[in-house]
């Protein structure tokens, strides 16, 4: 049994030791719709014919003090962050993200720039979230190719859902950190009139360089051993010699001895050194002199050349205790309306966000030095950027017909602008401005009592325009269309769901004369491409004496190749990469398998889950051995078979003792390999036989409690050391082992219908050096070291009125 095998072991025997010692409560019946609530989430299965998925609710993610959607999301189980430094990180489910993990906003696709490039974080109002869904596994079915790896629905609290009691709700929030700087948010929701409800809300959010335990970089930046590519991800300067071993030759060859000063033989002293005892001088055998510098009885496997290092300098100057370049500046507004019967709802959201922070690295840009000679160029390296500006509307819509064959009619449209820039300093090297729209509708059905199902159609257009000489793609524009349909039967204790969907996708490149390509593959000729993707998906589930379930699932997904893994075609400079698109690469497809099971009696919750997917032309960013001048590595977008496969096990039990006190606790660990299953010997020599970047093995666990006015919760994550390693052409260093442990606790004051709750809270108060083996930027920045905040938190209640409808 493997190290990491036995860890996860023994995180599984302290599930089933916790579920022997606690007494058993009331027991709850269970059927195959099942809900398992969970102290940090919900895990809900399949309802009216919707894929498996867990679900925060608003104080479910209160519980988690954090400033990306990644890290919110990364105390599930199967759901780590892919940090790009501490102000960008999405989702990353089973080692898939980027353009494998959709985004959705209220069940629409956001810019997905940030599929396309990790510094792009996601354009969230974290303080006005109202839900999260996450479904892990490929979800294509319900949101297309993009979903193949799962997809992180974010619902919030713009489009007012129901009508307010009271008449008028309101919050507010103030909170200072050590090491988190200050933020601010604000809402209010009114009715007005009969039907109608009104919401405005907004934020802001600052901090300057984070503080951290050590030094910025991994210690192998300052390793002597540190292989090129290494030191170009770590941004560091290696001053290298090479020394030829003179002591392992016994002879100076008497040619070059006689012909060392002749030009036209071009010699040099590195000749004169030989193994032969005689040279060939006009035509006759002349002995060669003794080398009085050879040491005889040397190990046969002596090098011939050593390598000495004088010296390692970064690119840019760092300081002890500070993470570098990592700043932001973040603030958001938005303002939405409802219209609500019974029976039918309408709304509309305005959406308004801006925001500049640094990325934890640097990149050379060549900048003129004045002086009375002509011009002349000095290299130099600056800080590495981002600022974007992003406006969206959102038009929601429900409609319950009076009829038992459709229940409910959604109809959904999401409009997006948005102002990508990428700085060195302050000097704009890329802007990509983006247009999208997106349009979905579902129609629910009821044919009987035991056979349900939604299906729906949904298109979207995204056109991509930039500026700057140096951008890494040119314009673009893309159309995606879709057709699906989801289907439930449902016979106690067995129930059955089938799904398919079929889309179209056109990817273009538009007129763009000022566009420069590299010099490497460069997106080859820039063709249209289009492509037809299947996707189907189907389980069972069968009840256990309504207090337990299996559940076996099968999908097919397939992708079609993003606007980057076709065309790109220079220097990316947020991830360091001159990043070469192939325009010939074809779809990607997946079959994947799932098998799960779980026990819910009383306050206990137990489940495990096993998964395999096995990719055909898995699209990946390779490297090729290259690197250009300041560091940049040349990679190029390359397809290839692949598995993925792993484990997830969770548990939970949660007890109450009175109205207003209950304890839970959670606990999980988690294990998945991206594992190279080609025998392409290219892959296998710049990549191996494992995903390079793989997230690493963990478990954890968690606690929340609730006692009269006192509220608190704690959780603590260990990150092992990665065994399953990938190579960037060298063997990837593998990171040291981290836990982190986060905790909080809140007092909450009651005066009339208003609530004043004050919390501190804590995130890696071990202050430990976490570096995360998927981060992309683990040579450069580990996570921030030790933060405590404290706060205040003024509301009065959101609950909906009984004329409110069924919410969107």
């Amino acid at each position: 049994m493997s190290h990491h095998q036995r860890q996860l072991f023994l995180a599984a025997l302290g599930l089933l030791a916790t579920a022997n010692t606690v007494q058993a409560q009331r027991r709850s019946a269970v059927d195959t719709l099942r809900n398992i609530t969970l102290p940090t989430a919900e895990a809900i299965g399949i309802v009216s014919g919707h894929e498996r998925k867990t679900r925060l609710d608003r104080s479910q993610l209160e519980r988690v003090q954090a400033q990306t959607l990644g890290e919110k999301l990364s105390h599930i189980s199967g759901v780590q962050n892919a940090s790009f430094g501490p102000n960008s990180g999405v989702p990353m489910i089973r080692s898939l993200s980027g353009s494998r993990v959709s985004v959705l906003s209220n069940g629409l696709s956001i810019n997905d720039l940030s599929g396309i490039s990790p510094n792009l974080n996601p354009n969230f109002d974290m303080d006005n979230l109202r839900e999260i869904e996450v479904y892990k596994g490929a979800t294509s079915v319900l949101f297309g190719g993009k979903a193949i790896g799962g997809a992180v629905n974010v619902k919030d609290n713009t489009i007012p859902a129901a009508r307010v009691q009271g008449g008028i709700s309101a919050q507010a929030k103030a909170e200072l950190g050590t090491n988190s700087g200050n933020s601010q948010s604000l809402a209010f929701d009114t009715n007005v009139g009969k039907y109608g409800v009104v919401h405005i809300g907004g934020m802001r959010l600052t901090h300057g360089n984070l503080k951290i335990p050590g030094n910025t970089k991994a210690p192998i930046a300052y390793d002597p051993k540190i292989d090129h590519l290494t030191a170009d991800m770590a941004q560091v300067n290696v001053d290298r010699e090479t020394i030829r071993n003179l002591t392992l030759y016994p002879y100076l060859s008497q040619f070059v001895i006689d012909n060392l000063n002749d030009p036209r033989w071009g010699l040099s002293e590195a000749d004169l050194y030989t193994f032969e005892d005689y040279s060939f001088i006009n035509g006759e055998k002349v002995p060669n002199p003794r080398n009085n510098k050879y040491v005889a009885g040397q190990d046969p496997n002596t090098p011939l050349y050593t390598e000495v290092v004088h010296g390692i300098t970064d690119y840019a100057p760092v300081q002890r205790g500070v993470m570098p370049n990592s700043h932001a500046a973040k603030q958001a507004i938005n303002a939405g309306a409802s219209y609500i019967r019974d029976n039918f709802q309408v709304g509309l959201g305005l959406y308004a966000l801006e925001s500049y922070y640094g990325i934890p690295g640097f990149a050379q840009r060549n900048k003129p030095v004045h002086s009375h000679t002509p011009t002349t160029w000095t290299p130099i390296y600056e800080p590495i950027n981002t600022r974007s500006y992003a406006y969206a509307w959102q038009l929601e819509s429900a409609y319950q017909p009076k009829t038992r064959l459709i229940p409910e009619v959604k109809l959904q449209y999401r409009g997006e602008l948005s102002d990508d820039r990428e700085l060195l300093g302050r000097y704009r090297v890329n802007k990509f401005a983006s247009a999208r729209h997106a349009v979905r509708s579902e129609i629910t059905q009821q044919f009987s009592r035991f056979w349900s199902a939604v299906s729906g159609v949904d298109f979207s257009i995204a056109a991509i325009e930039g500026e700057g000489e140096r951008r890494y793609i040119p314009n673009n524009l893309s159309r995606e269309g879709g057709v699906f349909t989801l289907q439930t039967i449902a016979f106690k204790p067995v129930a059955v769901h089938v799904g398919y969907r079929h889309d179209w996708v056109a990817r273009r490149t538009l007129s763009d004369p000022t566009y420069q390509r590299s010099r490497g593959l460069a997106g080859g000729n820039l063709s249209d491409r289009d492509f037809k993707l299947n996707h189907f998906s189907g389980d069972i589930n069968y009840s256990i004496a309504g207090m337990g379930y299996v559940q076996a699932t099968y999908t097919h997904a397939e992708r079609a190749p993003g606007v980057n893994e076709l065309y790109a075609g220079n220097d990316h400079f947020a991830i360091l990469v001159e990043e070469n698109g192939d325009d010939r690469l074809a779809k990607e497809s997946a079959n994947a398998y799932e098998l799960s099971g779980g026990i819910n009696y009383g306050g206990l919750k137990l489940s495990a889950t096993h998964y395999r997917s096995f990719f055909t032309n898995y699209l990946y960013l390779a490297h090729t051995g290259l690197s250009r001048s300041g560091g940049f590595l040349v990679k190029e977008w390359r397809a290839s078979d692949t598995e993925i496969r792993g484990w997830e096990l969770m548990g939970s039990y949660t007890y109450a003792w009175s109205t207003d006190g209950h304890v839970a606790f959670n606990a999980f660990a988690d294990l998945v390999k991206n594992r190279n299953t080609s025998d392409d010997s290219m892959r296998k020599w710049a990549e191996g036989d494992f995903m390079p970047n793989l997230p690493t093995s963990r478990y954890g666990w968690a606690v929340a409690f609730r006692y009269k006015k006192f509220a608190g919760n704690a959780n603590f994550d260990r990150y092992l050391k990665q065994r399953y390693l990938g190579k960037n052409i060298n063997l990837e260093p593998a990171m040291p082992s981290y836990s982190l442990l986060a905790a909080q606790l809140g007092y909450q004051v009651r005066i009339k219908r208003y609530e004043m709750r004050y919390f501190i809270s804590g995130n890696n108060l071990l202050n430990v050096e976490a570096r995360p083996q998927n981060s992309i930027l683990k040579y450069l920045a580990p996570l921030p070291g030790r933060n405590i905040s404290i706060g205040v938190k003024l509301n009065t209640p959101y609950p909906a009125s009984s004329a409110g409808a069924a919410p969107y």
